[in-house]
């Protein structure tokens, strides 16, 4: 895909073939603040307030509003630092490093240096904008799918039939945002985040949702995946529940049938 256009058809596909409950978010990050689309909410600015970004992406998906957040704007301090918005020294690392919920702060440290995700880039990130991906005017780095366990199996199935492959993913549950989209501003092609305890409880995430996040430039090879599935009916929607119709009954069922001159069928054992 090539074209806002097609980014944008591409939304309301998604949102049919999954039968989704909120639109996909399209999601870029921006190194000069000219590249702030048009019409786009600036919080601080333009409401003298502060979402953390998982609160931008439930405003995105829930109120479908596009937003652009430079560092002023984040009540988060996970994005500022892992998106390398705000700088942290060694002593910020060893600080924050041991709060990642794990007993062994040592353990915990090592994490925060080695598995966190760290945006790679030698440019310097000013901010990030969001919008839903079927009206977003700009071509996002990311496409990120708020969905149920079963959509999301779709959307595995569909990104193994194209590639012959599954992939990773890291199922940590601090930083969801962070995990959704720097990994694959880093290159991966897909990722699976769980939504944290922060956005659960200031975002409103629902318990059975889980984050499906796909790099810009790789939407199209799923898209191509879902059609494909679609074609052998093994679409989201071609999915049903196969009830056992005629199933097994309790005796007392089936006497009375009989002695109604219905159908008698499997008699029920424990």
């Amino acid at each position: 895909m090539n074209s806002i256009e097609q980014f944008n058809r591409a939304g309301r596909a998604l949102m049919e073939k999954l039968l989704l409950r909120f639109p996909p978010i399209a999601f870029k990050v921006i190194y000069d603040e000219a590249e702030a689309p048009e019409g786009s909410l600036r919080p601080l600015r333009d409401t003298g307030r502060h979402p953390a970004l998982c609160q931008a992406f439930a405003m995105v998906r829930r109120n479908r509003a596009a937003l652009t957040m430079f560092k002023e704007d984040n009540w988060c301090i996970w994005p500022n630092a892992c998106f390398r918005l705000c700088p942290l020294d060694e002593d910020d690392v060893n600080y924050l490093g041991p709060m990642l919920f794990m007993k062994d702060g040592q353990k915990s440290l090592k994490f925060f240096k080695e598995k966190f995700p760290w945006l790679r880039t030698d440019k310097t990130p000013l901010g990030f904008t969001m919008a839903p991906l079927d009206t977003c005017n700009f071509i996002p780095d990311v496409v990120l799918v708020y969905c149920r366990v079963s959509q999301v199996r779709t959307l595995i199935m569909a990104a193994k039939y194209q590639d012959g492959d599954v992939f990773d993913v890291l199922p940590d549950t601090v930083a969801s945002c962070c995990i959704a989209t720097i990994p694959l501003l880093n290159g991966k092609t897909y990722n699976i985040a769980i939504p944290d305890p922060g956005e659960y409880e200031r975002s409103l995430a629902g318990e059975d949702e889980l984050i499906f996040s796909v790099r810009g430039d790789g939407l199209s090879n799923l898209m191509e995946g879902l059609e494909a599935l679609e074609k052998i009916r093994f679409g989201y929607a071609d999915l049903k529940y196969d009830m056992n119709l005629d199933y097994p009954r309790a005796k007392f069922y089936n006497d009375m049938s009989e002695k109604w001159g219905l159908d008698v069928g499997e008699t029920w054992v424990h």
